[in-house]
């Protein structure tokens, strides 16, 4: 059994209040899996992006709006949504709080094309 700790992965800010840090991955031992702990400041609203996989999100904390595709949906904790491969998706913390969520992929080395639009 392989315990992972957060604590030594290092956080990678990707867009302004989009706090990342991947802490399963091919990188740490995993052959099938990835595992993405984000932290999402108030404001905060990365560009859409898309996988080559689908990827399941888990909502733990806060309230966010959820694009999936066409879609818009508001989403809080507890929540999952389920992005397929290919769709474009992403989300948005319009409240005063921040928000974590779990990005979860069936792979060891997520792809991600970004919507830089």
């Amino acid at each position: 059994m392989s315990i992972l700790d957060k604590s030594e992965v290092e956080m990678a800010e990707m867009y302004p209040g989009f706090k990342r840090w991947s802490v399963v991955d091919g990188g740490r031992g995993s052959t099938q899996l990835s595992v993405s702990e984000v932290r999402m400041e108030p404001g905060s609203s990365p560009p859409l992006h898309a996988h080559p996989t689908e990827e399941t999100i888990l909502i733990a904390e806060g309230e966010l709006e959820a694009y999936v595709g066409d879609e818009t949906h508001q989403v809080s904790a507890g929540q999952f949504v389920l992005a397929p491969p290919g769709v474009k998706h992403g989300f948005s913390n319009k409240t005063d709080a921040p928000a974590l969520i779990y990005g979860i992929h069936p792979t060891p080395a997520v792809q991600t094309e970004w919507d830089e639009e």
